[in-house]
């Protein structure tokens, strides 16, 4: 993701209003492109869609849409991570030529999870009409394949098409939506939602074949990274769990609507988490466009320096310059992110008011946005972590997010809704701290991690 997030400080650095706007606004969606499609495109579907869909309707297809994103994600997550692993030791090889080969056969392994998956759950738990069910089976797989093709996106630095490709598809997903769901109710939304995504995928899929236009070769040679890097697809599996575990636990919480057989959801605390999650784009951009290049920097020159055989007196200069630049960076985007957090607890009441939610959505938000705040420090810890291959630290990591998520959402619930939101607040700060105290002490001994503890030859 430095590379990417390079090419965008370049064009951000530009001397030009619309440069900066246009670098920031790429790297928004490189960095939250799928989170913010599903946002936005559900918000206008949800905005329209009342005058040509029943309520109910309305409701399954939200439900629908929130759970294929929601269980994709978890089901990606180990291939995803293992994958991002393969395609970084390739590059770093300079041997791009398996990419094509990879793509399809990383399509192939997680389209038949999801089509087991997706089977089973709208063949046999939902109670729809076959159309619907079939509809919504195929949304899931596409969304597993945005996923991957996401990943070979951000290797090639190609951060126009991942902009064009979620701004063509959202627009799309939602004229269809409305169109469709006029003449053909739930089935036209599903499909007209299913057709931007594909329209998406397509785009993606395209740019990557495009770049890479060479046979298959090394057939499955990623499957090789489950073994070497079991540790990442663990944390992979366990740390996308962990964003939705909490609200899991709250589709069975009073307040909890049922349609549709098995489809299970707690509108207020969705609706209120989802708008909370906004509140991270502005550090996910200023992350990918500043901070982490920052560090990227400093972070080639200490292994550099380790690589010509520098001496001690250099390789000790350069660590210090790379923890310095980590609290520089961290620094300013905390400031930045508290604001942001302090200004939408206050206007709590007239966000939710222009979102058309109920009162009962505030306090939910407002402990929301508190967990997003350390969410996001976590995640971005979680990435510095695994620029040092610290695997057993970010597999600890994971866990203790999952189950602290887990445990305290399950404990809350029955103080009542005044507490709900509570746990997903102290899960992400408990596991902030813990981050923190397990990965900080590693890097800050750095040298020896590399030169000692790491090194094969003297194990």
């Amino acid at each position: 993701m430095a590379g990417i997030g390079f090419a965008l400080r370049r064009l951000a650095e530009q001397d030009s209003l619309v440069a900066r706007v246009r670098g920031h606004t790429h790297a928004s969606f490189v960095a939250s492109g799928p989170w913010l499609f599903t946002v936005l495109a559900l918000a206008g579907i949800n905005t329209v869609a009342p005058s040509r869909l029943a309520s109910l309707d309305l409701f399954t297809f939200s439900t629908i849409i929130i759970y294929n994103f929601a269980f994709s994600l978890v089901v990606s997550g180990p291939l995803l991570i293992v994958l991002s692993r393969y395609l970084a030791d390739q590059i770093h090889a300079k041997e791009v030529g398996g990419f094509p080969g990879a793509l399809l056969e990383a399509m192939l392994v997680l389209g038949l999870i999801q089509v087991c998956i997706g089977t089973a759950f709208y063949g046999a738990a939902v109670t729809l009409a076959a159309t619907d069910r079939a509809i919504a089976a195929a949304c899931f797989v596409v969304i597993g394949w945005i996923w991957i093709a996401t990943v070979f996106l951000s290797a090639l630095k190609s951060f126009e098409t991942v902009s064009a490709a979620f701004a063509i598809g959202m627009l799309a997903a939602f004229g269809l939506s409305a169109i469709l769901s006029s003449h053909f109710g739930l089935s036209g939304a599903l499909a007209g939602f299913a057709l931007g995504l594909s329209l998406i995928f397509y785009i993606l899929a395209a740019r990557v074949f495009a770049e890479f236009p060479g046979p298959v070769c090394r057939p499955f040679g990623f499957l090789s990274g489950f073994t070497k890097y079991w540790e990442l697809a663990v944390a992979g599996f366990l740390y996308n769990a962990a964003i939705w575990v909490d609200k899991g636990i709250m589709w069975f919480a009073p307040g909890r609507r049922i349609v549709a057989g098995a489809l299970v959801a707690n509108p207020a605390y969705d609706g209120a988490m989802f708008l909370a999650y906004l509140s991270t784009i502005p550090a996910m951009t200023l992350f990918l466009i500043s901070v982490e290049t920052r560090f990227f920097e400093k972070y080639l020159e200490f292994y550099r320096q380790i690589d010509r055989h520098g001496s001690l007196v250099q390789i000790s200069r350069a660590h210090q310059d790379l923890l310095d630049a980590l609290r520089q960076a961290f620094g300013p985007l905390a400031v930045i992110q508290s604001v942001i957090c302090y200004v939408a607890i206050l206007i709590a009441p007239g966000l939710i008011g222009i979102a058309r939610g109920g009162v009962e959505m505030v306090p939910i938000f407002r402990f929301g946005v508190l967990g997003a705040l350390f969410h996001t420090f976590l995640l971005l810890g979680i990435v510095i972590v695994s620029y040092f291959d610290l695997r057993r630290t970010l597999l600890h990591v994971s866990a203790v997010f999952f189950c602290a998520n887990a445990v305290l959402t399950s404990v809350l619930i029955p103080l009542g809704p005044a507490y709900y939101g509570y746990g997903y607040f102290l899960a992400s700060l408990v596991s902030l701290v813990y981050a923190y105290g397990t990965a900080y002490p590693q890097i800050k001994k750095l040298p020896y991690v590399t030169l000692i503890a790491n090194n094969r030859a003297l194990r």
